[in-house]
């Protein structure tokens, strides 16, 4: 899992019944299958959206051999009623990566740059503790050891979680220092690098290479939960978000479905070992060689790229979260085939349209090979075997619930009222209960069965005789709380102190550091958790890899 402080932070989701139509237009050389094709892919947005929640939603498809489809569903603007139409503007959020990394690509065909060129002599004046060996192309892989969304200066300086090139992990901040050495290299700010090295000559002209508030107008209006304090259920009342300016290399580009649609073309090309009209084939190759080992088990990552597998189908991947959109994109060269998604929803959802997007590829697959229209996956991912996570719980206190499982849902029930438990991460369920909703409920397991549940710091357990865990010492203690940060893409953050340790989200463990700081993720992780600004002995100030969080009401 890549963990940062984005996994901890409440879903986000909208009512139900908004604009439950879709639009579906075929172009290029299609005929009726592909039209019955984009109206099954219409229906599945449709269905989407209303199990998530979500407002609006863009689909686009192409296939090698010149067939286009776009689906828009839903709605741009709840408020004003307007529909998603071809025009507007959708973040596509990470997948950014893959034009940034294009454009160093193009520098490096025409020799203004080099893969290994080391960080520290391309950006003078940027230090990294640890980090001396690292290159361009760590920055590029996600192999740098950086963390994931720390500023390039925080207080202290950058580090570094391993020796780089020794493992994987996501990192936005490593995105921003190689977009800085490709447009260092260049001469240009990034906006107008990514413009004239990819976006113009790839044909995508109504496209954005940042996100600035003069062209607002031109995008859909995004959503976000109303109560931002809490995992909200899926759906739940949502609020628009406000604009955010941005020019970061890791995800700061917007393109309209038939921008996309060309930038696919260009993808199955590439997978082709065709670099044209980017760079040469011989540089194309190099692109595409040797990914690194990460994004997931028996993935692979390299230069903005996932490659990963689907139901024995590989595809070229990635996904993109931003404050105000989630777009997903999958490319499978084998068949010829590519689809992007994006809907206009926070990225805290904890939603990417990864199942619209695998969907459309199999349904063009399924046309071209003359196989029969596959049916489409649940909206959502199935809870992995819920009955493990029915039982009767007491406190230490004599306070009661009980979890049962109805169906594929998980639900408690409590003083009888039923209330719905959705999975946030792992062991972690949002619930509807309103007295359980702003810690959540977490549910441990052992041997397939529930034996004790977490609300907030309450312990609670299906066997008392067991014995309750011991308070968290005070020094511990001092530590727990609400930390805010008021910076869109930032918390609120919640530190529990129990059983014995302190846990972000209550879900992952901090791990004590020799100088201090806590560790959050497993020993390779480079993310790291600072408490300060101490007042009789409680801190008022958590930096998350850099990033402060101010504590309130707690």
């Amino acid at each position: 899992m890549d963990v940062n402080r984005r996994i901890f932070i409440g879903g986000v989701a909208v009512a139900a019944g908004l604009a439950a139509s879709a639009d579906a237009k075929p172009r290029g050389n299609g005929g009726k299958s592909e039209e019955k094709a984009l109206n099954a892919l219409a229906d599945y947005a449709v269905r989407v959206r209303a199990d998530w929640g979500i407002p609006g939603m863009t689909v686009a498809v192409v296939t090698r051999d010149g067939f286009e489809g776009f689906v828009t569903s839903g709605l741009a603007d709840v408020d004003k009623k307007t529909p998603v139409n071809p025009d507007h503007l959708f973040q596509i959020g990470s997948i950014s990566k893959m034009f940034t990394a294009l454009a160093a690509y193009s520098l490096i065909d025409e020799g203004a740059l080099t893969p290994d060129v080391k960080l520290h002599d391309a950006l003078k004046g940027v230090r990294v503790r640890g980090g001396e060996a690292i290159t361009l192309q760590h920055l590029l892989n996600h192999t740098s050891g950086l963390p994931a969304d720390s500023t390039i200066f925080p207080e202290g300086g950058l580090w570094v979680g391993y020796a780089p090139g020794s493992s994987w992990s996501y990192s936005n901040s490593g995105y921003d220092l190689a977009g800085k050495i490709a447009t260092a290299a260049d001469g240009a700010l990034y906006e107008d690098l990514v413009k004239s090295r990819v976006l113009d000559k790839i044909g995508m002209t109504a496209s954005r290479a940042g996100m600035r508030v003069a062209d607002r107008q031109r995008y859909a209006q995004g959503y976000e939960q109303a109560l931002t304090d809490r995992l909200a259920p899926r759906p739940s009342r949502m609020t628009a978000t406000p604009w955010v300016d941005s020019d970061s290399p890791a995800g700061c580009i917007a393109a309209t479905p038939a921008d996309m649609a060309k930038f696919m073309r260009f993808l199955l090309d590439l997978a082709a070992g065709k670099g044209a009209p980017l760079f040469s084939d011989e540089t194309a190759k190099k692109f595409l060689a040797d990914p690194a080992e990460g994004w997931g088990p028996g993935a692979k990552y390299g230069n903005g790229i996932a490659r990963i597998e689907v139901d024995g189908r590989k595809y070229l991947h990635h996904t993109g979260g931003m404050v105000s959109f989630c777009s997903s994109l999958h490319v499978d060269p084998e068949a010829g085939v590519a689809a992007f998604a994006s809907a206009n929803i926070h990225y805290s959802l904890n939603y990417r349209p990864v199942r619209v997007t695998t969907y459309a590829c199999e349904l063009m697959r399924a046309i071209r090979e003359g196989l029969p229209s596959p049916a489409p996956k649940p909206t959502m991912i199935a809870l992995d075997k819920p009955e493990q996570y029915a039982g009767a719980f007491v406190s230490e206190a004599g306070d009661r619930f009980e979890t049962i499982v109805n169906g594929a849902e998980v639900q408690l029930l409590r003083d009888g009222r039923v209330s719905v438990l959705q999975q946030a991460s792992g062991a972690l369920f949002a619930t509807t209960d309103e007295e359980f909703a702003v810690t959540g409920v977490v549910i441990e397991t052992e041997n397939g069965k529930a034996v004790r549940a977490w609300i907030g710091e309450k312990e609670y357990l299906v066997d008392a005789a067991v014995g309750f865990k011991p308070p968290a010492d005070a020094s511990l203690r001092a530590l727990a709380g609400r930390y805010d940060n008021d910076d869109r893409w930032g918390g609120p953050l919640y530190a529990y102190a129990r059983d014995g340790g302190v846990f972000i989200g209550n879900v992952e463990p901090l791990t004590p550091l020799r100088d201090g700081s806590w560790r959050l993720g497993d020993e390779t992780s480079p993310e790291r958790v600072r408490f300060d600004g101490f007042i009789n002995g409680r801190p008022h100030l958590l930096l998350f890899s850099g990033t402060p969080f101010v504590r309130r009401f707690s």
